[in-house]
């Protein structure tokens, strides 16, 4: 899924919470930290589009193992855990991510290594650059945020100018 779905999925999931705005950067971060400094290194030849895969750098491809499995995040959340003793909740987010791209990516292009760095089973989905899917994707955003997060901002906002 494209990053800034990521994010606006993320921050409907947590809209209720005061850290919603924690837990969409938690909803990027993998995308970010994998493509990132690639992007911003390439920012003045980039052409937009389907890159090739042959020319993504070695590190790129790593970073995207390391960000893309459940591994990596769960070691993340238990460290934090064992120094705070509290759950951190907005980390969730980078697990919905996750999850997301399982089925949203096909096994042609940066499948999801959910299971990193244990052998995992690609799951060859639909992607998420096909115009249908991103236009249920974008319907579904509107109608969560019209029907749902708006709702809760303006019930949010209510109970905090009472207080």
């Amino acid at each position: 899924m494209d990053v800034f779905a990521h994010f606006l999925w993320s921050f409907a999931l947590f809209s209720k919470r005061k850290d919603r705005w924690i837990a969409g950067l938690c909803g990027v971060l993998p995308d970010v930290l994998s493509f990132g400094p690639y992007f911003l290194w390439e920012i003045n030849t980039h052409v937009f589009g389907k890159p090739d895969l042959n020319a993504i750098p070695g590190y790129v491809h790593a970073m995207y193992n390391v960000t893309h499995s459940f591994i990596p995040i769960l070691l993340v959340m238990i460290t934090i855990f064992s120094i705070t003793k509290k759950f951190y909740a907005p980390l969730l987010a980078w697990v919905l991510h996750i999850i997301i791209d399982i089925p949203t990516h096909t096994d042609k292009f940066f499948p999801t290594p959910f299971l990193w760095p244990f052998p995992t089973p690609y799951f060859s989905g639909i992607s998420w650059g096909n115009k249908y899917f991103m236009l249920i994707n974008y319907t579904a955003l509107i109608l969560v945020y019209v029907f749902y997060v708006i709702p809760n901002l303006k019930k949010l906002k209510k109970v905090k100018t009472k207080n």
